[in-house]
């Protein structure tokens, strides 16, 4: 319950900064929205799904580089540069996040050290859920900022 009213109330900040990010996107130009010590983990998640989302609407990848930009540095020595991680983006199992019709998103888990949701993403009646985990990253101007460093494909089963 509480994760609902966490999340009604940043969903106006969140639209308004998507609303501020599309605006560049759409304007071809480099305005992608930077890591914010002001940005809450959720806030960044929420930022890199709805970017994902609407990926086509944006034109030329817009949506992925801004989920680059929020990928933790250690993860970015990995999936990166950018045309590698462009190519993870649209292969499988991470293509269900392009242009995908909804998300729900759940805390699995919070402490100060990072946060990891829960996340089922649909796609034309196709759903896959992920663990998604966000830990904070201490920039060279020494402020602390949300980035992803892991998404994995998660599958679970009830206990009967």
């Amino acid at each position: 319950m509480k994760a609902i009213k966490n999340l009604k109330s940043s969903n106006i900040l969140i639209i308004f900064a998507l609303i501020i990010g599309f605006v560049g996107f759409k304007s071809k130009s480099n305005n992608l929205i930077l890591p914010n010590a002001k940005l809450t983990a959720y806030q960044v998640l929420i930022l890199q799904l709805q970017s994902l989302k609407n990926n086509s609407k944006l034109g030329e990848d817009r949506g992925i580089e801004q989920v680059f930009i929020f990928a933790h540095p250690d993860n970015k020595k990995i999936t990166g540069p950018i045309n590698k991680f462009k190519k993870m983006i649209k292969s499988y199992p991470y293509s269900i996040f392009l242009d995908h019709n909804e998300n729900k998103v759940e805390l699995a888990h919070k402490d100060q050290f990072h946060e990891v949701y829960l996340v089922k993403v649909t796609k034309n009646k196709r759903s896959r859920t992920f663990l998604w985990t966000l830990i904070p990253y201490i920039d060279n101007n020494k402020n602390s900022l949300w980035s992803t460093v892991s998404v994995i494909s998660y599958e679970y089963k009830k206990d009967v």
